[in-house]
């Protein structure tokens, strides 16, 4: 593959004029690989509870719960890529985010469960 870089897929080898690869690109690792990550969504998901207990007439409650709602997957944060990573079932997380009053922890998988090695 040469020339235009916008042509380029996760898994393609970039090639030179003479053929020659210059770079493999990697596959994307998927989100449940990457312990970092998955703290960081628990954290996101976490916050948007509990801001919907605490202030849900606020703007910062307006959109979280507009979050929630949201059906979208366009981008690694939305709330059902969250639920997905987390291997959490979107509408329980929904409904139970609409009927309970309690500061929310999202329990991080363990390790083994993650298939990663520390």
């Amino acid at each position: 593959m040469t020339g235009n870089s916008s042509n380029i897929a996760v898994g393609d080898q970039i090639t030179d004029v003479l053929g020659e690869v210059i770079m493999d690109l990697p596959p994307s690792r998927p989100w449940r690989h990457q312990v970092g990550e998955l703290r960081l969504m628990a954290a996101v998901l976490e916050d948007a509870i509990n801001i919907l207990r605490k202030r849900p007439r606020s703007r910062a409650g307006r959109e979280a719960r507009e979050w929630l709602s949201s059906r979208d997957t366009s981008w690694p944060f939305a709330f059902e890529r969250i639920c997905d990573a987390l291997e959490l079932d979107a509408d329980s997380v929904r409904r139970r985010a609409a009927s309970a009053t309690t500061v929310v922890r999202v329990p991080i998988p363990a390790f083994d469960a993650l298939r990663i090695s520390a």
